[in-house]
């Protein structure tokens, strides 16, 4: 009888053993895969870390980066373009002269032109400010085809159109960018 005893006192410890340990690993498989899908989480939020990383460091800082002053070009000289006599839809010296004013409005696109028209003293007086306005309408059209918005043009009349003593002088239109 007692072989039967310690023989069935070992079954049944070795029993109530493999009852334990498999109920171990089944709650130690539980808590590993918790943990799996836990640490993606706990790593996003900084309170754990990968493997191979110190919790201690703080991320590295990423250096700013130093913009260089900008430096804003300077505005085209102003666009002088003469008109024969008593002409007021051609322009003599031709529309490449618009060319840098027209490139500096694509580049800033806040920026405006400014066109004043003048006339020489021939002629009576009203038909002279009608041949200064007819002719910065001329160039106001040509700054528009070369694909300045119309509404970006502004026609201004000035002081004196008779743009002092020379005749060639007298016969321009001016454009400026303001």
């Amino acid at each position: 009888m007692s072989d039967y005893n310690s023989n069935h006192n070992t079954t049944y410890t070795s029993n109530s053993v493999n009852s334990a340990l498999s109920s171990w690993n089944r709650l130690h498989q539980i808590v590993a895969a918790v943990l799996l899908l836990l640490l993606p989480i706990l790593w996003m939020t900084g309170i754990a870390t990968p493997r191979g990383t110190c919790p201690a460091a703080a991320p590295a800082a990423i250096p700013a980066v130093v913009a260089a002053p900008v430096v804003e070009a300077a505005a085209p000289p102003v666009a002088r373009l003469y008109f024969d006599v008593d002409v007021s839809d051609t322009i003599a010296e031709g529309k490449p002269l618009l060319d840098p004013v027209v490139a500096w409005l694509a580049a800033n696109p806040a920026a405006r032109a400014v066109v004043t028209g003048y006339h020489d003293p021939t002629g009576t007086a009203g038909r002279n400010h009608d041949l200064a306005k007819s002719r910065a309408q001329t160039v106001q059209a040509a700054l528009v085809a070369a694909g300045v918005a119309a509404d970006r043009i502004d026609l201004v009349k000035p002081v004196s159109t008779d743009g002092g003593g020379d005749l060639k002088e007298a016969r321009r239109v001016e454009v400026s960018v303001k």
